[in-house]
């Protein structure tokens, strides 16, 4: 039988002991705790996001444009850009979210909400495209 070197049984017992202290910590410290998409970890998905926006006010409809279809809404109609290409069109848009105005022919963002001001303003679809919609709206 070989005699271990008590050199490197202390270097072994010192790296075992770090590396347990490393976990504990990190355990300790909520990092293996955290639900994905939860409070702690807020990434989230768009089926949660349509979920919690429709929960909020109970008002939203989802929309679809194809493009060059416009949606004109009435004053105080809100809209959220979910996915695909769009410009604000028929006078423009107030982009809550970033606190500025959206002029006709300017990109909206996605994700930001938007205020119409006045009545029969609106968006434009430059590519098929899906909105969250709350208030009065059609498409033409």
């Amino acid at each position: 039988m070989r005699k271990v070197n008590g050199k490197k049984l202390g270097i072994g017992v010192l790296c075992a002991l770090l590396l347990a202290g490393a976990f504990l910590t990190g355990h300790y410290a909520g990092a293996a705790s955290k639900t994905p998409g939860g409070a702690e970890d807020p990434l989230i998905t768009l089926g949660y996001l349509e979920k919690r926006l429709a929960e909020a006010s109970g008002s939203y409809e989802k929309v679809q444009l194809n493009k060059g279809e416009k949606l004109l809404c009435g004053e105080g109609t809100g809209i959220i850009v979910l996915g695909g290409s769009v410009v604000a069109a028929e006078g423009g848009l107030v982009d809550v979210t970033a606190g500025t105005f959206t002029e006709e022919d300017t990109s909206m963002f996605l994700y930001h909400s938007y205020i119409v001001p006045e009545n029969d303003a609106g968006c434009e679809a430059l590519s098929a495209c899906v909105l969250f919609v709350s208030g009065e709206h059609g498409i033409k």
